[in-house]
């Protein structure tokens, strides 16, 4: 999940037009804690029973930990537009794809929110590189 935070501005457009929650289904209590520990600009929910997982195909393993990170793009009209599952979380490539599949049904930034987003991710800027819900 540090990817994702690290790459916040670039990927998600700093939350300009683009929603990213992270469900996981650890503990509410362990989660919060982690969530504050970390910074993370995004919300997350909890999903301890794994219906959320299972609703999308990824299931649990035997541990009852999700099987596979999944990353899902749904477009603003509710559809699911983008899938990667199993996310190839340390794949440089799979954030460029992941960044496409954003840009290609996010709503579009205006003249002034792209100006901002290009100084945001300028390269003196300082980022770093690549429960029912």
């Amino acid at each position: 999940m540090e990817a994702y935070r690290d790459q916040y501005a670039s990927i998600f457009r700093g939350g300009r037009g683009v929603t990213m929650i992270g469900i996981s289904n650890d503990p509410p209590e362990e989660m919060a804690s982690w969530m504050a520990d970390a910074d993370f600009p995004f919300v997350f929910a909890t999903d301890i029973e794994g219906r959320t997982a299972d609703s999308f195909g990824t299931g649990l393993r035997a541990n009852a930990m999700v099987s596979r990170r999944t990353v899902i793009v749904v477009d603003p009209e509710g559809r699911i537009s983008y899938t990667a599952f199993p996310f190839g979380a340390i794949d440089p490539m799979a954030y460029e794809e992941l960044e496409a599949a954003i840009a290609a049904v996010a709503t579009p930034l205006d003249e002034g929110e792209q100006q901002d987003r290009e100084e945001e991710t300028a390269p003196d800027a300082a980022l770093l590189p690549a429960g029912d819900c």
